[in-house]
């Protein structure tokens, strides 16, 4: 099956995207192209359709309009090898169905889109000799960055679904995301995500065991989801365990002026081996007695 998915720039009013290119089998009576035009998360636009022109062999580009009566699309040699037609569909007005119809073998294929509204719009597609193939869930996730505190801390991954076909996220509340080794947990997750919209998942961070210092750690993880493109699936991020404060101040009652905590060599870590005060002195969690020894 020929499966073809593709994503444009931005495309102000009545710029062409660039020539999406695309194959057609010898023995394929249709082809379907099914595109959806965003303007930005969680907006259902519902604006002027654009205008998809079809290109087949050294033929002319020919216009398809929505709602149009099928146009004839012209081969090498001028002659018909197939008409198009195109129309919104019924389950989300952004979205648009381009069905070719073959009539004689022609290639290679071509496909631009112009955005004919003034306001600038990203459009996504698919294409397939079959029409189901055209529905797919497309995930953009935000870039992570996780902060690290003393406590337990909540972060909210934005996940939007700029495809054809609502996005299920199937990883299960209360795992772990990064592998065993990270302390971030999921804690919510939506069940489903239609196209356009824009939800979060919950994610829970632990502290860090015996973390006293700045430092990081990156993770990677691959959401169980219902596209087979895994590798949109698979984010990146970096867990940060910000620095503390760690200079004793004359002011604080130290004269020593420790430019950093270093803990004793003894039982008692949160004491400082320079001047022997508590860890308190330094902006760290200190002991219940934070005088001087």
């Amino acid at each position: 099956m020929v499966f073809t998915p593709f994503r444009t720039d931005r495309l102000t009013e009545n710029q062409k995207s660039p020539p999406v290119k695309f194959v057609v089998l010898l023995d394929a009576e249709q082809t379907f192209l099914r595109v959806i035009a965003h303007l930005k998360p969680n907006v259902v636009h519902g604006g002027a359709p654009p205008t998809f022109l079809i290109k087949a062999g050294l033929g002319n580009p020919t216009a398809v309009d929505e709602g149009t009566d099928p146009v004839d699309i012209p081969g090498s040699g001028g002659a018909t090898v197939a008409t198009a037609v195109c129309h919104r569909t019924t389950e989300d007005i952004d979205t648009y169905l381009v069905t070719i119809d073959h009539s004689a073998p022609s290639g290679p294929w071509k496909v631009q889109i112009r955005n004919n509204e003034p306001e600038a719009l990203e459009f996504v597609g698919f294409i397939s000799h079959a029409e189901d193939e055209t529905l797919h869930p497309w995930v953009e996730f935000s870039e992570p960055r996780l902060e690290g505190q003393e406590r337990e801390t909540s972060h909210a991954l934005s996940v939007y679904n700029i495809g054809t076909k609502p996005l299920a996220i199937k990883d299960p509340v209360g795992s772990r995301l990064g592998g065993s080794s990270s302390p971030c947990v999921i804690k919510a997750r939506p069940d489903l995500i239609a196209p356009h919209e824009a939800r979060s998942i919950t994610v829970k961070c632990s502290p860090l065991v015996g973390g006293r210092w700045e430092r990081s750690e990156k993770f990677a993880h691959t959401f169980n989801a219902n596209d087979p493109n895994l590798t949109r699936f698979r984010i990146s991020f970096t867990v940060v365990w910000p620095s503390f404060p760690t200079m004793c101040e004359s002011d604080g009652g130290c004269f020593f002026k420790c430019k950093q905590f270093s803990s004793r060599p003894s039982p008692d870590e949160f004491t400082c081996e320079t001047c022997f005060h508590d860890a308190g002195f330094h902006g760290l969690p200190g002991n219940t007695d934070p005088n001087p020894r």
